[in-house]
């Protein structure tokens, strides 16, 4: 089951980081050191025109950036989600939110604490957790937030999702911290439920297949406190942790001979 936990949130963590990093299609926009110009070699001239930005990326050209993530408003609910940003999270399971944490439950009893302000998880199983410094991946979308990032909401316009008449929008996110990096996640938004979105969407660079999540069941609301505890010999531990056990009895000393 160890091997199991560790595999399992190691990967989806990992892959999701990878994705925050370097989005698909994005080049660095970092210049090397200046030289001197007599020294240079020349240059053999681009014979690659650069690729057309799509409509999203063109509107957000005369939207204001603004500072606030649109899905930071909903710190309380409980929905069950189907699909993920990364390959083989297609199951439905049960997430929940209270302030910065989530909790994604997995099978046979094994759950996830993400907390969203630290950017570290928690896998928790009955043999013991797992702690690890990056978010679990299906935390996604709720753990593009940041407060150094900047985000451009993009109207696309109107569809029903579930009997759901939703509000359709391209946001735009921009990581300074990686070279200004853009990727950009589409949203549906429920007029019932407050604007909090039926279905997101990962829209990478280049083409490819965008994954998508779907939620319904969403309860918005206080959620149980308790269902975001974490062992506290989870807590300080960088690796697996089994659980305690009882130290083994002692052993009477045999007293000297002669005595």
């Amino acid at each position: 089951m160890n091997r199991w936990l560790a595999v399992l949130l190691l990967a989806g963590c990992a892959t999701l980081q990878a994705w925050a990093q370097a989005p698909s299609g994005q080049k660095s926009t970092e210049q090397a050191p200046a030289s001197d110009p007599t020294s240079q070699a020349p240059q053999a001239p681009d014979n690659h025109a650069a690729a057309p930005a799509s409509p999203a990326e063109q509107a957000a050209a005369t939207t204001p950036a603004q500072s606030e993530f649109p899905l930071d408003k909903f710190k309380e609910f409980s929905a069950i989600m189907t699909g993920g940003p990364v390959p083989g999270s297609d199951s439905d399971v049960h997430i929940y939110r209270s302030g910065n944490l989530m909790r994604i439950e997995g099978p046979v009893g094994n759950y996830f604490i993400t907390d969203l302000a630290k950017q570290e998880s928690h896998g928790i199983a009955p043999p013991g957790c797992l702690k690890i410094g990056y978010v679990y991946s299906r935390s996604f979308p709720f753990s593009v937030s940041a407060p150094f990032k900047t985000y451009q909401r993009v109207p696309v316009g109107e569809e029903k999702v579930d009997g759901h008449v939703c509000r359709v929008e391209d946001v735009l996110v921009t990581n300074p911290k990686h070279h200004n990096s853009t990727s950009t996640i589409r949203l549906w938004e429920a007029e019932d439920l407050q604007g909090f979105p039926v279905k997101a969407e990962l829209r990478p660079k280049g083409g490819a297949p965008p994954p998508h999540m779907t939620y319904k069941n969403v309860v918005l609301g206080p959620q149980d406190p308790t269902l975001f505890m974490v062992p506290n010999d989870c807590q300080s531990s960088g690796g697996f942790v089994p659980p305690k056990k009882a130290p083994p009895a002692s052993t009477p000393k045999k007293a000297p001979a002669g005595n």
